[in-house]
């Protein structure tokens, strides 16, 4: 799938069903995270630029500074090791 826009202020958004994503394994990710993870304060997940799955926690929201560290090239390098 092509993307034809860029995202500017607003990203287009997809049901995760439509790029294989398990929503059941979603529900219970979000469990965990709320049972265990007391740190996390979102998940955006973005295929082919459309937002498929997005969810903050611990009274996080969208608009919401982060410090995310390194972690956003550990995700960007998942592609590079063969993984989905």
């Amino acid at each position: 799938m092509q993307r034809n826009y860029w995202p500017t202020k607003d990203w287009r958004t997809a049901d995760p069903e439509a790029f294989g994503m398990d929503t059941e394994k979603l529900a219970k990710l979000e469990t965990i995270i709320n049972a265990e993870y007391s740190n996390m304060n979102g998940i955006v997940v973005v295929k082919n630029g459309l937002i498929t799955y997005e969810r903050y926690f611990n009274g996080y929201g969208p608009y919401d500074v982060h410090h995310v560290a390194s972690v956003t090239k550990s995700i960007l390098s998942l592609p590079l090791l063969g993984l989905p």
